[in-house]
């Protein structure tokens, strides 16, 4: 009888660590980074193509601190970077072919696009300190590409900065702060994108 009671025992405890370690999985699963575009979109007639560079992305961070969770920080930014342009391009161009790789001299003689979009170097710097009761998180992106055309060019450098603070001692988590700055961060870069490559389309093709 002693021997049941045990096993019982042994059980209900198994449960509530397995239900405990779930729940905890649960609560630092981090949200996924939002991309948001213009609206209504006016698409740009024409074959155009998208180039994506090999090894253009680069990450700088800096976390100096241990509060709000900072371990649990996770931004897959190259793949935002990425997304960001392919997604746009897509929205912008009522044709176009997405390339990835180095520039293939023959592959443009072979198709005839009337603009090529290249993405070059994108780099993005995350920081995260605590001064006094908070904690101060800040993401930068610097974006770079090129729209060549008609033996013409224009090159294009952007920049995107968004901060977030937040008292550490009033339920701080880096994962939640960190993506709301960094949706507000790839905002403002995607509307800069958005203008700046419909003004060099428009440049170089007329």
């Amino acid at each position: 009888m002693m021997y049941f009671k045990i096993k019982k025992i042994y059980k209900i405890f198994f449960i509530s660590i397995l239900f405990f370690n779930i729940s905890c999985s649960k609560n630092f699963e981090n949200s996924p980074v939002i991309l948001t575009f213009p609206k209504n979109i006016a698409k740009i007639e024409g074959n155009h193509a998208l180039l994506i560079k090999d090894n253009i992305f680069n990450l700088k961070k800096n976390i100096s601190s241990d509060d709000c969770e900072s371990w649990a920080l996770d931004l897959n930014l190259e793949d935002l970077f990425l997304d960001t342009y392919i997604d746009l391009s897509k929205k912008m161009f009522e044709n176009i072919k997405v390339i990835k790789g180095e520039l293939n001299e023959s592959l443009l003689k072979k198709n005839t696009y009337n603009t090529l979009l290249i993405l070059e170097r994108n780099t993005a710097y995350l920081d995260f300190k605590t001064e006094g009761n908070n904690g101060l998180f800040k993401i930068i992106l610097d974006s770079n590409f090129r729209v060549k055309g008609n033996k013409k060019e224009v090159k294009t450098n952007l920049n995107s900065n968004q901060t977030w603070k937040k008292n550490i001692y009033l339920n701080c988590k880096l994962s939640e702060g960190s993506r709301k700055a960094t949706e507000q961060a790839f905002k403002h870069l995607i509307d800069q994108a958005y203008s700046n490559i419909y003004d060099s389309v428009f440049t170089v093709t007329r």
